[in-house]
């Protein structure tokens, strides 16, 4: 659904991974899943959806511009995942991921895509999780930057909670790409910067899993207060009246991060960066019985970034699935097209 305006909606395939993966629909289905939700974009996943990967061929280019055309959609970026860990006995060199660096690019640019989503080292921050491996570092994005540049297409920089845009984790590799006068790296928003609380799908999923919704929902509810209040979460407040309750093991796995987090990322911040935003990830988990994301203020996010100069896309990218698939079959295909009408809402397209 082609339109003019200067924010433009897709979908990431990754909100129909389930109904990928269990032959619900192919990839020609998912792309009209995605434009049967008003989307004028898309972002694939080639590993998971194109049996070509990585050598995708003109046979296939042509099948897919034809289904760009069928369905009036174009091709916004090509997910691309470090995969260092994809051999169990080894991980792989830096020379090798540069390689696949450059495989994700090609096919971007074969699949007439403006950007890959670039999987880095910090897109989670630093010292967030112990592991034995890196992901794509500034060196390995610095020796990508040619091929970018040779093939016109943006490495967005994914900046994932418990980071956000403005972490300065992020500012080296911008700094690389103006050293080099090699303009091909960007930021890249992930919505998930802005939860104020635990989202529903997630209390579910715990529940089921063994812990006390009693416990989750008071922490859901006051985190929700300290937010309307304009105001940090304070843990502390509600720690007696918990540990009166007793936690088990699953409760304090789903509460890990809870201590630790204040309120979400500075939406102000948001709005002084917007303009050098390249692409956006719409996260979500579950909707509410009015059809709101139930704990991202998406109003206020999208406010943010058109009032910041935002132009670019925002697609749909919904993590629900794997929380509540274990109750029962998750319609991905519905859930992204209530986003869609939420997404459309806030930007005052309806």
């Amino acid at each position: 659904m082609k339109t003019n305006h200067e924010i433009k909606l897709g979908v990431s395939l990754y909100s129909y991974q389930d109904t990928y993966y269990f032959h619900k629909q192919d990839l020609e289905g998912c792309l009209a899943a995605a434009a049967g939700a008003g989307a004028e974009g898309v972002e694939v996943f080639p590993e998971a959806m194109m049996p070509e990967w990585p050598y995708i061929s003109d046979a296939f280019v042509d099948k897919w511009n034809g289904w760009m055309e069928r369905y009036d959609l174009v091709p916004v970026c090509v997910d691309h995942f470090s995969d260092r860990r994809m051999w169990k006995n080894r991980n792989l060199s830096d020379d090798e991921l540069v390689e696949r660096g450059i495989w994700y690019i090609k096919t971007a640019a074969k699949l007439g895509c403006q950007s890959i989503r670039l999987l880095h080292e910090e897109h989670i921050g630093r010292n967030t999780i112990k592991r034995d491996y890196l992901l794509t570092d500034v060196k390995i994005a610095e020796r990508l930057l040619p091929v970018a540049a040779e093939h016109n297409i943006m490495m967005a920089l994914e900046c994932h909670a418990p980071t956000s845009i403005d972490d300065p984790v992020h500012q080296i590799y911008m700094e690389t790409a103006e050293r080099l006068g090699l303009p091909f790296v960007g930021l890249q928003v992930d919505f998930s910067s802005y939860e104020y609380c635990m989202s529903t799908a997630d209390v579910g999923m715990f529940t089921r899993q063994g812990a006390h919704a009693e416990i989750l929902n008071i922490v859901r509810e006051k985190q929700r207060e300290a937010y309307f209040a304009d105001r940090d979460f304070e843990y502390a407040e509600i720690k007696e009246q918990i540990e009166k309750i007793g936690l088990n093991d699953v409760d304090k796995n789903a509460l890990r991060r809870v201590p630790g987090h204040k309120r979400p990322h500075s939406l102000l911040k948001l709005k002084e960066l917007a303009s050098q935003v390249v692409y956006v990830h719409g996260k979500f988990y579950d909707l509410d019985a009015d059809g709101q994301v139930d704990n991202i203020d998406y109003p206020r996010v999208f406010k943010a970034l058109q009032d910041g100069g935002y132009k670019g896309y925002i697609c749909s990218e919904f993590e629900g699935n794997r929380r509540m698939n274990d109750a029962g079959w998750v319609d991905e295909i519905e859930y992204v097209r209530k986003h869609h009408i939420l997404m459309r809402k806030c930007l005052g397209y309806d």
